[in-house]
């Protein structure tokens, strides 16, 4: 029988188990590749029971941007099968024409219609509905206030139902709403406008403006999670410790963003800020995964850069905090033009996983975070299922976190 969400919630109910989703735009189906993979996994556990869901399992789904939108499908039940459906309809939808040039004059997409495809799954429910099955967190950026915003469905958090006069108390806030100002990515999507106070008469007198959650340190979420669970303002009170807390941490594929310097310097301004903005995003969302594993001791390292290497035995913290792991994958690219008679470049690592050649134009493609064409989503897919493969087996997710019950089917 699934938990109830005190149970998921309270420290006092056995180990925990967290789920991180990284942002990256319409990457996000290749994320749910790898869940296929993990959902497939835990089925099988659970005795091969049909009605099993993620929200099952996790005690916590946090996510940005892309990711947010994922946790909150997840959290409310859905399985990966629907999820995927979700995004194979979102891609063409919101992403399939430009409306505007995306730097200067207008947002490159229209907001509208990513509302119009996350009403069909979240429609007008909010943060303390009680469809909600496990603990969510939802991160963005509020831009007016410079505040990174971490807004959870925890009963005891400081903000979710809030008595101080005039004030939205988080639990009130539409799911719709919070994804939306979650995934705002600027210069894809305008800003998400939220009220947040209110006069006697309920009228709106305080509104928050809110981008994505990648403008803050939030793009890959895990260490706010980690924070989230451990730290006893947010109220959590889970303990630490490789055997009480574990956190499955998944990415939307991953890509160093160079650029030839010369080129750079030729860009207009704006094109310029783009560029370092997305670097940013990149090199936070790494120290992210460098953070948690100097605290943890992940089965599959992930490789940082070739300093450090992938970390192997170089935690930290004396003991690892959490069982942690790192599902990803590189997203390779090859050189697009060869002179006459030079040797084929070898197969990507990418293309090794999957088992076939890729063009090379099709290769850089996998990167975009607006590519919704049918073809690049069901090779997003197809990559985020082979990698997922790579990482879940009979050993893992360690089987110390199967639910009790499993043991008795």
């Amino acid at each position: 029988m699934p938990k109830t969400l005190f149970e998921h919630l309270s420290p006092d109910t056995g180990a925990k188990r967290i789920l991180s989703l990284d942002g990256g735009g319409v990457k996000g189906i290749l994320s749910l590749g790898m869940l296929k993979a993990v959902e497939d996994e835990l089925r099988r556990r659970a005795g091969g029971n049909p009605d099993f869901r993620l929200s099952d399992y996790y005690d916590l789904i946090g996510g940005t941007s892309t990711g947010a939108i994922i946790a909150s499908g997840l959290s409310l039940g859905l399985g990966i099968d629907e999820m995927i459906e979700l995004y194979m309809r979102l891609g063409p939808e919101v992403f399939g024409r430009n409306a505007g040039d995306g730097v200067f004059l207008q947002s490159k997409f229209e907001s509208k219609k990513l509302r119009r495809a996350l009403h069909s799954v979240l429609s007008t429910k909010t943060l303390g509905s009680q469809d909600i099955k496990t603990g969510l967190a939802i991160h963005a950026k509020r831009i007016d206030t410079g505040s990174a915003w971490v807004v959870t469905n925890h009963p005891l958090g400081m903000f979710y139902d809030i008595q101080e006069e005039g004030i939205y108390p988080n639990k009130r806030y539409r799911l719709t709403d919070l994804v939306l100002a979650s995934a705002a990515a600027p210069t894809f999507f305008d800003e998400i406008v939220i009220d947040i106070a209110f006069d006697e008469k309920r009228r709106p007198i305080q509104k928050g403006y809110f981008v994505d959650g990648a403008v803050s340190a939030n793009n890959n979420p895990s260490m706010q999670l980690l924070m989230l669970a451990l730290e006893p303002s947010y109220k959590f009170g889970w303990k630490a410790g490789a055997d009480n807390l574990m956190m499955m941490s998944i990415g939307t594929g991953m890509r160093r963003p160079s650029i030839d310097g010369k080129a750079f310097q030729g860009l207009p301004p704006g094109l310029r800020g783009v560029h370092a903005l997305r670097a940013m995003v990149y090199d936070t969302q790494l120290q992210g995964v460098m953070m948690m594993q100097a605290l943890s001791a992940p089965r599959k390292p992930w490789r940082i850069n070739s300093e450090i290497g992938d970390m192997a035995g170089a935690c930290i913290a004396g003991a690892p905090l959490l069982d942690y792991q790192r599902i990803d994958v590189t997203l390779d690219t090859k050189p697009r033009a060869r002179r006459r008679g030079d040797p084929a470049p070898p197969m990507t690592q990418l293309e090794r996983m999957i088992g076939r050649e890729l063009d090379a134009a099709v290769l850089d493609a996998l990167d975009l975070m607006d590519n919704g064409k049918k073809a690049n989503m069901e090779l997003l897919l197809e990559v985020g299922l082979a990698a997922g493969k790579t990482f879940v087996d009979a050993a893992y997710p360690d089987p110390k976190f199967d639910l009790p019950e499993w043991g008795r089917t």
